[in-house]
């Protein structure tokens, strides 16, 4: 029967918010109105650049420049910041260093470069690197945009039977790459500076129930080998934070519907916090099966971008949605719609922060689509800023702000409760709490306001006690002391 009620409402409100997405998940798993954090600002097509753009694939920012790279004309291209290109390459020249190395090397070939189908790009102050992947390679470019290195035929036994396709790629500050490549399920690979494989990172686990377990154990290996393979699942992107920590994104599945999006230590673990009402995936509700009215399935994350205080943004495909989270797990707004419109988008590819602005790299319309903070989105994340500097008075006073704008922002009564629990107001600091639903803070308020209570009424409890035992003794004593008389007087 819950089951049933679950469906009927999912069937009634997933189609209203397919037309519009100011909406939040509330702690029992509503979905209720919520102002929009980002909207639309300006978008940048071909026409306005003056180049061509026919399937672009990817885009990062660097100095306040964006750079773009396209899999059919296989240019890449750099943008200012105000929106003007600045250039666009095609060939790209050997450096006369790596020029010179391959001549040591008896390379004959020694003509200019040119990309075949790139997927991915980065850009550092150690170079540009590419995901040449109809080349089955990684071009390493300076900022001349001349090659100075080119890195293939990784030393890994998973590619004696495959080709080695790199899609997507970010680079630490040590000039390690990390790559997601098409077909390896293995995790995210770890390339050297010098282009040598050291490893896989991040490996997605796979989950199988008790019941296939047990099983599995009574199986020979010959039926083993007849059932459906297991595989953890793939990648889809990779970025890196300015701790080394990698944020990425992978497809979900019947074994892995709960962390598409991770955040990998240096140590290759997942470190990401889930203290939200529900795990950082997209959206919560969908329908699982063919529906004519919604989209069926969980979000289909295929990017995903960071900026200050530990705020970031996933890209859903799919629904061409924006699921903006904190360091906590917390779902702050979800922004996107989809559409052929220049406000909307409808096969986006990327998405990098532009400062304050997001950039959604849209391959469907073949533009880039600007959103901006709303004056709540601001607010949201002014609160945040605040709260991760531990100006807990501070953030709670821009919460206040929020509350006044969005009434159903779970998340900013909790952020109010904690300025109230730290000023001593501990019976109001658990109003706001129950409001959040935050069950640890409000249990922390609850047991100083029964504290204060105590403290205040010391001497009438004491008193009280005092007064009671004293009358149960009496009480005791005359009970005694008249039925002893009572025995008495029948002797």
């Amino acid at each position: 029967m819950k089951r049933l009620i679950t469906l009927v409402l999912v069937l009634v409100i997933l189609p209203v918010l397919a037309a519009s997405t100011n909406y939040n998940y509330s702690y029992w798993g509503e979905a209720v109105h919520s102002a929009p954090g980002m909207t639309f600002a300006a978008y940048i097509n071909a026409q306005s650049l003056g180049t061509t753009l026919t399937s672009p694939e990817d885009l990062v920012v660097y100095e306040e420049e964006i750079y773009l790279i396209d899999s059919n004309t296989n240019a890449l291209s750099v943008i200012d910041n105000e929106f003007k290109l600045v250039s666009s390459h095609l060939i790209f020249p050997l450096s006369n260093e790596y020029r010179n190395e391959l001549t040591i090397l008896g390379v004959e070939d020694l003509s200019d470069l040119t990309l075949e189908s790139p997927y991915g790009l980065d850009v550092k102050d150690s170079g540009i690197y590419i995901c040449d992947t109809g080349n089955f390679r990684i071009v390493k470019l300076d900022h001349n945009f001349e090659v100075v290195a080119v890195y293939k035929d990784m030393d890994e036994k998973t590619f004696d039977e495959i080709e080695f396709e790199p899609k997507k790629i970010t680079v630490d500050s040590s000039e390690r790459m990390y790559v997601v490549a098409k077909n390896i399920y293995e995790g995210i690979m770890e390339i050297n500076y010098d282009g040598s494989f050291n490893r896989f990172t991040g490996v997605n686990p796979i989950k199988l129930t008790p019941f296939e377990i047990f099983s599995r154990s009574l199986m020979t290996e010959e039926q083993i080998a007849q059932l459906q393979l297991f595989l953890p699942t793939e990648y889809t992107n990779v970025s890196i934070n300015d701790k080394s920590f990698i944020y990425a994104t992978s497809k979900t599945s019947t074994n892995n519907d709960e962390n598409p999006i991770q955040l990998i230590n240096p140590k290759g673990v997942d470190v990401i916090t889930r203290n939200g009402y529900f795990p950082p995936k997209g959206d919560i509700h969908y329908v699982v099966g063919r529906n004519n009215f919604v989209i069926d399935g969980p979000s289909e994350l295929v990017d995903i971008a960071s900026t200050e205080n530990g705020i970031y943004t996933v890209l859903d495909q799919k629904r061409s949605r924006l699921f903006t989270y904190d360091s906590e797990g917390d779902l702050l707004y979800i922004n996107g719609d989809e559409g052929s419109q220049s406000d909307k988008f409808s096969e986006g590819v990327a998405i990098e922060y532009f400062g304050d602005d997001l950039l959604i790299l849209d391959r469907g319309t073949k533009t880039i689509v600007v959103y901006q903070l709303t004056e709540f989105g601001s607010y949201v994340n002014q609160a945040i800023a605040f709260h991760e500097a531990g100006e807990f008075d501070e953030a709670a006073l821009i919460w206040q702000e929020v509350v006044k704008i969005n009434s159903n922002y779970e998340i900013a009564y909790n952020g109010i409760g904690k300025l109230l629990l730290r000023q001593g107001e501990y019976k109001e600091a658990m109003e706001y709490f129950k409001l959040g639903h935050d069950t640890y803070y409000y249990s922390k308020a609850y047991k100083e306001y029964r504290n204060e209570i105590i403290e205040d009424n010391f001497g009438l409890i004491m008193g009280t006690i005092v007064f009671g035992t004293l009358a149960i003794i009496g009480f005791k004593v005359y009970s005694t002391y008249k039925k002893g008389g009572s025995i008495l007087y029948e002797d």
